[in-house]
């Protein structure tokens, strides 16, 4: 998913113009993360965040854009989701870390956000909103109106207030190319299914609106998404999945210290 809130100094960076190009497209991430930063409750954690920023990071340098300086934070809520701004920052909830059992379930989320940033999926949105949105978005800033309200219903129940959907075949295209990015750095991709069929379930059996579903909220199609994985899997050899691993010491270590801490901030009133 992506983004939808930019800052004034953002939005000025990218107005007017016919395309986004990387520069412009790293430097709004960055504006984009440090708002994020003062609205959602950070986990900050040495080793939880150290691990997911070296398996982010190997997965990341598997791919066309290893140019980019990738950062990987978790975001301290149950909720589960995760999410994406241009530029290369990832963001990934607690609640993820706290249902994922192997390293290469949580490899399948984390590829999933990065190959949206190697697609620029949220930067097409935005060359595609420079019109008349660009202004809307400029007078909300201006104003206060929207950056109050999404200062108040940031820590949300789905952890992502200030995002939008990305549309169904973006999130197929980052399922798709998340897949072969875990190949390629090593991880078995039936994680991925894995963890979506985990969740699925988990919705079903709360007969919704528990903690899983803002995933599904976001993240549109699942079971469409389940079936492409199923398909992508059947079509990869024994060859390509020989030598890839399921688990690591660091993920046994960031389950262990992720056990250890205080339970996570309750949603604010009204969220």
């Amino acid at each position: 998913m992506r983004t939808t809130i930019v800052t004034v100094a953002a939005l000025a960076l990218v107005a007017g113009c016919a395309s986004v190009s990387t520069q412009q497209e790293v430097q709004l991430g960055a504006q984009e993360a440090a708002q994020v930063n003062a609205q959602l409750p950070m986990l900050n954690d040495p080793t939880i965040d150290g691990y997911v920023n070296d398996l982010g990071n190997r997965i990341a340098h598997t791919t066309s854009r290893a140019d980019l300086d990738w950062h990987f934070a978790v975001v301290n809520t149950d909720v589960v989701n995760a999410f994406a701004l241009p530029g290369g920052y990832v963001y990934v909830n607690r609640g993820v870390l706290a249902r994922a059992d192997n390293a290469s379930e949580l490899a399948g989320v984390l590829g999933h956000e990065i190959e949206h940033v190697v697609r620029r999926h949220s930067v097409k949105q935005i060359e595609q909103q420079q019109g008349a949105q660009v202004g809307v978005s400029i007078a909300c800033a201006l104003t206060n109106v929207c950056n109050n309200q999404a200062a108040a219903a940031a820590i949300n129940i789905g952890g992502a207030a200030i995002f939008a959907k990305f549309s169904r075949q973006d999130e197929i295209q980052a399922d798709e190319g998340g897949f072969q990015n875990m190949l390629k750095a090593g991880y078995n991709p039936n994680g991925m299914l894995t963890f979506f069929q985990k969740l699925l379930a988990e919705e079903q059996s709360s007969g919704g609106g528990g903690a899983v579903s803002s995933w599904f909220s976001d993240h549109p199609g699942t079971q469409d998404r389940i079936a492409d994985i199923q398909r992508m899997l059947s079509q990869t050899s024994r060859a390509q999945l020989q030598g890839t691993q399921t688990n690591d010491a660091g993920f046994q270590q960031m389950k262990q210290r992720l056990a250890q801490l205080p339970p996570a901030p309750p949603p604010t009133q009204g969220q």
